[in-house]
């Protein structure tokens, strides 16, 4: 791997932690009115999978959806404005952390329904296979909403049309909180792993680890490939370990927790083999840090929506 592709990975996923904490920041001082899940712990499987999408390539997201919006490129200014409830937002600040979407980079769907965004991208791929355009679309979703009929049917129907579609599973469930060493007693999956399901829809799924960013990059890759040469979907599921919890609250990782930070982990290994110095190591944070402060200066200076406006985009003027 190229010495700029890895360089790139850890500058995402420093970018989606640097700006979540950003988020607790505003949180903590009563200027980001939302409460909502962040994204930290999971960073690897965003970075990894939308290093291989194209601009004009889809993703739809879930209800953690900061750092599959920001991997995919978005504006940190309009993300920002949006969780700030700010008009200058994506979604003129009406859709908040769970339903921000940004058309301009192919970021579709961040949903709060469970599994609610992974039939809709089915659509976006059947688009792109009417097209012949070698686009593709990507559904992430979690382990939960893979129990849904609605995700069943999807996968189904993709693999029957072979659409260019990847499935994206993160899974943090208790198996896996146990797994890692976590006492937690209730069941939700009845397998080992999300990915053997595959093999009842007839196409590729394999599992693997949601903090090692390089093997993600890896399988990701195959995928994505396997999708824009018309050979159909893939599911991939990655099990996550979310360090910060199911709200926000604590901005780094405790010491025996670090094993499944991704960025801990890759920054290691970029040590390690030379491609990371602590020269370019404090070059990307503090470029990073900049970026996201420039955000929330853009978000707080930005002007609320009035509240007649709740009554704006609700339906098509004239239609």
């Amino acid at each position: 791997m190229y010495k700029e592709t890895k360089l790139n990975l850890y500058r995402s996923m420093v970018r989606i932690r640097t700006f979540e904490n950003g988020c607790r920041k505003l949180i903590s001082e009563g200027k980001l009115p939302a409460r909502f899940g962040m994204y930290t712990g999971q960073e690897a499987v965003a970075a990894g999978v939308s290093a291989h999408l194209d601009k004009e390539d889809e993703i739809g997201s879930t209800h953690r959806p900061i750092g599959h919006l920001i991997a995919k490129g978005c504006s940190l200014n309009k993300l920002m404005a949006e969780l700030c409830a700010k008009r200058t937002g994506f979604n003129k600040g009406k859709a908040g952390p769970y339903h921000t979407f940004d058309p301009e980079s192919g970021s579709l769907g961040a949903n709060g329904i469970v599994g609610g965004s992974v039939p809709m991208v089915a659509g976006y791929a059947l688009a792109h296979q009417i097209k012949k355009d070698g686009g593709v679309a990507v559904s992430y979703f979690g382990e939960g909403a893979s129990n849904q009929g609605g995700v069943q049917e999807t996968l189904n129907l993709a693999a029957c049309w072979e659409l260019p579609l990847v499935f994206v599973c993160e899974n943090s469930s208790p198996e896996v909180q146990r797994m890692l060493g976590h006492e937690i007693d209730y069941p939700q999956l009845s397998i080992e792993r999300v990915s053997d399901r595959a093999a009842a829809y007839g196409m590729p799924g394999s599992s693997h680890d949601g903090w090692d960013v390089l093997k993600i990059f890896e399988v990701a890759g195959e995928a994505v490939r396997r999708a824009r040469e018309g050979k159909g979907p893939t599911l991939l599921e990655f099990k996550v370990h979310q360090i910060e919890g199911n709200l926000e609250g604590r901005i780094e990782a405790e010491e025996d927790e670090k094993v499944w930070c991704p960025i801990h982990n890759l920054r290691q290994k970029l040590v390690a083999d030379g491609t990371l110095t602590p020269e370019i190591d404090d070059k990307i944070r503090k470029e990073e840090s900049v970026d996201v402060e420039e955000a929330i200066t853009f978000a707080l200076g930005s002007p609320e929506p009035e509240p007649i406006e709740a009554f704006d985009d609700v339906f098509v003027e004239g239609a």
